[in-house]
């Protein structure tokens, strides 16, 4: 009966260590099942209780309750680091009667396949997750993944209990894709952690206060004089700018290209950026289909297309791109870094194009079927995208005024505080048609963040977007040993275990029979 007591004690003890400390040990590259730096900085810094409530279905069945376990494990952990200032409660809304406390939460029953009894049956299940601080509440309806699931639920703590939001804008009036048109993924990633609006220049008004961040993307008609003192003024007094443009213009269509003028070159010198008019080729590059004809027969085939680019050499020491994978580019131009030399700006290129890139000029011959040689190719990490870090100076110190047709203009700021943009030498990768990618999202949304200063929350998106293939250099012997070492080795751990195991017990067993005969 003492041993039982005895027993009980030490497991009470246990559990309230457990309650008060917490550690685990995670050898995975990037620590991809351990909380970032940055959320434990978040969640220690809680000033008030916050409460997470978590409604899922109890049984529910592959993969989804692979999913449950991951999500109850890390919510586990965020409560261990908040000190007490983050509770959280695990429902099953239909067994705990509460289906219409989740619905009134915006969180849905949905429908999955199930094997029940050897059929494949729909199971009504509910796999929602909300944040409740004070009287404000950030929900995530339906968690089918555990991809990017810490960013969702450290965004959603910071949104609950920060009280200023960041606006960013997304420049119109220039030919850009509006958010529904071509940008609707991106638009709604970024609604996520800010306030996003569009931001039209009328004539005589400067850009609204309001804006932290402009994202100027792919605009294709030009820019008027006032256009132009806005954007300077807007950048002079602090505003940050994230530029995707293409000094290239290319109709799919008509599969053409011609270089484009929009009156921003000028401008953009000022802050020592230049864009090249050119299209990049790079021998790592994305697959087109194409359509071809041979003997009579039209068929479809899947061809390496070098106009269109894919990036995988970066400045690792730059959030931005730290731990991304590969960025593809349709019809990428480069960047001139020799221009911001001497005005105390410092551009930095952060993606760059392969060991074996080239670039093309007008004219431009853009079809699929296009034959290059390896003379094509003769460069090696062109720019293809940069931060520009510094004190600006305006654009006016060296051009008169424009109109305002105001009469008067407002006092012209010379010089801006230290400031930041990001340039980008195309303004597709992050348009709807190329989001399926999601390198490409999460490197334009580490731009948005870093221009906007929340880089804590890069450093999450970057280590769950990338995958973490094989050495691409490993030879097929390596691949096939590292493949049947993974299938095969931790079996063979249990069975020497086990067999290690066996030979100790049997020794003791002789060493305590051989001290009995002693006897």
């Amino acid at each position: 009966m003492t041993a039982v007591l005895l027993v009980a004690a030490v497991l009470v003890v246990v559990n309230l260590l457990g309650l008060a400390f917490y550690e685990h040990w995670d050898f995975t590259d990037g620590r991809i099942y351990s909380l970032s730096d940055f959320t434990k900085k978040v969640m220690r810094e809680l000033d008030d209780v916050i409460l997470v409530k978590l409604y899922f279905t109890e049984d529910l069945p592959a993969p989804y309750n692979a999913n449950a376990r991951y999500i109850k494990d890390q919510l586990y952990e965020y409560k261990a680091f908040s000190g007490g200032k983050m509770k959280f409660e695990i429902i099953d809304p239909v067994r705990d009667n509460k289906e219409d406390e989740a619905r009134g939460l915006n969180i849905p029953a949905v429908q999955v396949n199930a094997i029940e009894k050897d059929k494949i049956e729909l199971k009504r299940v509910y796999m929602g997750l909300a944040v409740l601080f004070e009287n404000k509440q950030e929900v995530l309806p339906l968690i089918q993944s555990t991809r990017n699931l810490e960013y969702e639920i450290t965004s959603a703590i910071k949104r609950v209990t920060t009280d200023t939001t960041v606006t960013v804008g997304l420049l119109a009036g220039h030919g850009e894709p509006s958010a529904a048109e071509d940008l609707n993924t991106i638009a709604q990633l970024l609604q996520k952690q800010y306030k996003v609006e569009p931001v039209t220049i009328a004539h005589g008004q400067l850009i609204d206060e309001r804006i932290h961040t402009l994202l100027v993307i792919g605009p294709t008609a030009p820019f008027s004089a006032f256009d132009i003192y806005a954007m300077d003024q807007f950048i002079m007094r602090g505003g940050k700018v994230g530029w995707f443009l293409d000094p290239v213009q290319v109709d799919l269509m008509t599969q053409t290209a011609e270089n484009l003028t929009i009156n921003l070159d000028t401008l953009l010198q000022t802050y020592g950026i230049v864009l090249n008019k050119e299209l990049i080729i790079d021998t790592r590059n994305s697959r087109v289909a194409v359509m071809q004809r041979q003997g009579g027969i039209q068929f479809q085939s899947v061809v390496e297309y070098p106009l269109f680019p894919e990036a995988v050499t970066f400045d690792e020491g730059n959030l931005i791109t730290k731990d991304l994978g590969a960025i593809s580019f349709p019809y990428v131009s480069s960047i001139d870094t020799t221009a911001a030399e001497n005005l105390g700006v410092v551009l930095k290129p952060i993606v760059y194009s392969s060991q074996r890139s080239g670039r093309r000029r007008a004219p431009y011959h853009l079809a699929p079927q296009t034959q290059y040689t390896l003379n094509d190719f003769p460069e090696a990490n062109i720019p293809l995208a940069a931060t520009a870090v510094g004190m600006f100076t305006s654009y006016y110190n060296e051009h008169p005024l424009p109109d305002s047709g105001l009469g008067t203009m407002p006092e012209l700021q010379t010089h801006s505080p230290i400031n930041r943009m990001v340039v980008v030498a195309d303004g597709d990768f992050m348009r709807d048609r190329s989001a399926r990618n999601p390198e490409n999202l999460a490197f334009f949304l580490n731009i948005v963040d870093w221009l906007s200063q929340d880089e804590g929350l890069i450093t999450i998106r970057a280590r769950e977007s990338t995958s973490r293939p094989l050495d691409p250099t490993l030879t097929d012997g390596a691949r096939w040993r590292y493949k049947y070492a993974n299938i095969f080795g931790p079996a063979v751990l249990v069975v020497v275990a086990g067999i290690i195991r066996w030979r100790v017990r049997i020794a003791r067993r002789r060493s305590l029979a051989a001290a009995w005969r002693k006897k």
